[in-house]
């Protein structure tokens, strides 16, 4: 199971690399455009799962900058391992 979670987030950085990237240097016509709509959905997402897990991170001594920037990023990958601690 940890190398699932392991290759998830090694795949889900890829496509957040992927995603700034074609801000930059946008990839062809189509491709590019939904590599961005797909990012920007994603990112308001895990901004909510932010949101809805906050509280539960801080109680667990998991707050702060690092914390949001995780679970923008990766979402479930980032907090939930944490939670089960």
């Amino acid at each position: 199971m940890d190398k699932f979670l392991a290759l998830n987030k090694y795949l889900l950085m890829g496509f957040w690399l992927v995603f700034v990237v074609n801000l930059f240097m946008p990839i062809a016509a189509h491709a590019g455009q939904w590599v961005l709509w797909i990012g920007v959905l994603m990112f308001a997402v895990h901004a909510v799962e932010f949101l809805v897990v906050r509280k539960k991170l801080h109680a667990r001594g998991y707050s702060g900058m690092v914390s949001l920037i995780g679970v923008l990023l990766l979402g479930i990958l980032y907090w939930k391992p944490l939670l089960r601690e």
